[in-house]
């Protein structure tokens, strides 16, 4: 497609974050890239219907803390029109503080804490049972059943269909085909939706059973409300965390400096935690434009589609000195990993406890590992960018 009319040519890069080959080789030399390449922190791709990348760490935050310019009640790209909400995700403010205030106490820090044994149990079985093997595909023998496993114990849902529900949310999130990522969307829909009149019937110590007594504005949620918040969870459990950790392992397996650190002084775990969060940010967020708008000398269309980059954004220059470094004591502003502004993540405090006791449990129970040279790491992009296969060796 061409671009629209006040879009400046200049600023006019054919860039699809499905499929661009620099992308799937190395998603956050891609972003840095970009983000060199377009000073100014934005520019326009035609891929998937057209629509705006936002590079810099500035032009991020203003979008994300402006929802009444950005909103989120579109977060497809290319828009869909789509038989479903993501709550509170698609909801603007005010309304979007009322339906997260209704779950937030599911995610207090408090009620976190309580899965740290189960974390650390589920960790140390992992990690330990392929110790003796001197080798292993890091993603799906740790990075998917961990955090996997402690989700859904957490909503209730069977262990044994972990691998199939972690494909539908990897399709849903990845597939280069719009039509596909509808399907799987709506297969997961439909399977929340008989969770939760089973869980109706017969409720249980899970969160899906604690939104039966959640209210909004006084009054209890709508099914479709239930459902909206399920098909979150349901995308969010089964898919963040597995891409968070295993960007992070990879790191660790290139530097055996860092490694030795942890196991000596197991105390710096959560700086490595926040560092790697920064220097491998992986999700890229949607918005819409909302009204004809000077985005800093940049003029926006009413009904224009927004990328919101956090990759580029924790990598920019402006914002962290030598952003590809990776240093421990860094200073400067908080990265967005868990994005910023009314969406930051609500389940950040879950991420950061399942991230500190997988990386300090391997760099305590495996020798000193590496990155295999024979079998490449393999990336995916989309929505939310990930390791498909990571294979380490020691």
């Amino acid at each position: 497609m061409n671009a629209p009319a006040h879009v400046p040519a200049e600023l006019i890069y054919e860039f699809d974050y499905l499929t661009d080959t620099a992308l799937l080789t190395d998603p956050h030399q891609r972003f840095a890239e970009l983000g060199a390449r377009f000073p100014g922190g934005i520019f326009y791709s035609t891929a998937n219907g057209g629509h705006w990348v936002l590079t810099s760490y500035e032009r991020f935050c203003a979008a994300a803390r402006t929802p009444e310019i950005f909103s989120s009640n579109k977060v497809n790209i290319p828009p869909t029109e789509q038989p479903f909400l993501l709550i509170p995700i698609n909801i603007d403010p005010p309304e979007h503080g009322h339906y997260r205030a209704a779950i937030a106490p599911a995610f207090a820090p408090a009620k976190m804490r309580t899965m740290e044994p189960a974390i650390e149990e589920l960790s140390r079985e992992l990690i330990t049972a392929v110790a003796p093997d001197g080798h292993c595909e890091f993603v799906s023998a740790v990075a998917e059943p961990l955090p996997i496993s402690i989700f859904m114990r957490w909503v209730g849902l069977p262990l044994e269909r972990r691998l199939e529900f972690r494909d539908w949310a990897v399709t849903a999130l990845t597939s280069t085909e719009p039509p596909v990522r509808m399907e799987n969307m709506l297969k997961i829909t439909e399977f929340m939706s008989e969770v939760i009149e089973e869980r109706r019937q017969h409720p249980g110590d899970d969160i899906i059973s604690s939104l039966f007594s959640a209210e909004i504005d006084g009054r209890p949620l709508k099914t479709e409300e239930i459902q909206a918040y399920c098909l979150l969870f349901f995308l969010a459990g089964l898919d963040t965390v597995v891409n968070a950790m295993s960007f992070g392992a990879r790191h660790l397996a290139t530097d055996h400096d860092l490694q030795a650190r942890i196991r000596n002084n197991p105390d710096i775990v959560p700086a490595v935690v926040e560092e790697a969060l920064r220097r491998y940010s992986f999700v890229n967020t949607a918005r819409v434009v909302t009204r004809d708008y000077d985005f800093d000398g940049i003029q926006l269309a009413e009904g224009d589609m927004v990328m919101l980059s956090e990759a580029a954004a924790d990598l920019d220059p402006n914002a962290f000195e030598n952003p590809q470094d990776f240093i421990l004591d860094r200073k400067g502003p908080r990265h967005v990993a868990f994005n910023t502004g009314p969406h930051a993540c609500l389940g950040a405090h879950l991420a950061r406890i399942e991230l500190t006791i997988a990386y300090r449990t391997l760099c305590q129970t495996l020798p000193a590992f590496s990155l295999c040279p024979d079998r490449p790491a393999v990336f995916t992009g989309g929505s939310v960018m990930g390791l498909r296969e990571l294979h380490l060796i020691w």
